[in-house]
């Protein structure tokens, strides 16, 4: 894995980027495979925990590259990175947006999170941190918290009303009632409960499922901007970092080219709304 003419760090580096970039692609594709009621809810948690860990990943790049640039190359300690981060994917990337006016040469900042981009990122960092081992937990304790999908449910039908027009929804609602009626399909109840424990009719299925599939891309769409300036920030960072052994000759290179791995969070709504594969696109 080690080339000629580069330093051991610029390896690890770059297989640290690998890691990020294909953890994200494999969680955005598993996020659009997955609902409920169709077997395929095991697709959510494999969602959720690639998506913590390589946005994590990408978050602590941003931030080890940062140290490094500040003190010399010197890398911080496996206890530093504990300390101050483990796996808190909504402090890092707190920090890695203070980082940016360091590192912007002048540009605009990026604009405030919406509420619904920042209730993504608390998604992430609770899962990430606390809520990946919550099946066998309540099995074990019965605390009696949420489930990740249900506190998942709540961000996709939000998502969805937020930029799906009224109009829209409530024609998609009136078609599904339609067609269950041309189907000869009676609207009674099912052994389905919802998160209170009351009884959901085939409707309520039905509608959830059709929310969860539109608000899939939406959710992706969102992770892509709110991400896209640490994008912008590592290859930045990179830049930098080029300057800096350029004045110190440094001949075995050390900090990657950030932007070869993460470009795909350059992607625009109406691409991401089209995509159903990622990881062979971008990782070819």
């Amino acid at each position: 894995m080690d080339l000629i003419g580069f330093n051991k760090k610029f390896t690890l580096l770059c297989q640290e980027a690998h890691l990020a970039k294909n953890t994200i692609l494999s969680g955005f594709e598993l996020l659009l495979k997955a609902n409920f009621y169709q077997d395929t809810e095991g697709n959510f948690y494999s969602a959720f925990f690639h998506l913590s860990i390589g946005f994590e990943r990408l978050l602590k790049l941003a931030v080890v590259t940062h140290h490094m640039l500040s003190n010399d190359y010197r890398s911080p300690t496996i206890k530093e990175l504990r300390r101050n981060y483990g796996h808190n994917v909504e402090r890092l990337y707190q920090e890695c947006r203070q980082l940016i006016p360091l590192y912007s040469r002048g540009e605009a900042e990026p604009p405030p999170l919406t509420e619904d981009d920042e209730a993504v990122v608390a998604f992430l960092s609770d899962y990430g941190d606390q809520s990946r081992y919550f099946n066998l937990n309540e099995v074990c304790e019965a605390k009696m918290e949420r489930s990740p999908l249900y506190k998942w449910l709540d961000i996709a039908v939000s998502l969805y009303e937020e930029y799906t027009p009224a109009v829209r929804r409530e024609r998609s609602a009136l078609e599904m009632i339609y067609k269950m009626d041309s189907d000869g399909v009676s609207n009674g109840y099912t052994m389905n409960l919802d998160e209170n424990g009351h009884p959901m009719t085939r409707f309520d299925c039905y509608h959830r499922q059709y929310v969860i599939e539109k608000a899939a891309p939406l959710a992706i769409w969102r992770l892509v901007e709110t991400f896209q300036p640490i994008h912008h920030l590592l290859e930045a960072m990179a830049h930098s970092a080029g300057e800096y052994e350029r004045s110190k000759n440094i001949t075995q290179m050390v900090v990657p080219h950030y932007e070869d791995f993460f470009y795909f969070l350059l992607a625009d709504r109406d691409s991401i709304k089209r995509r159903k594969r990622w990881l062979a696109i971008f990782s070819s």
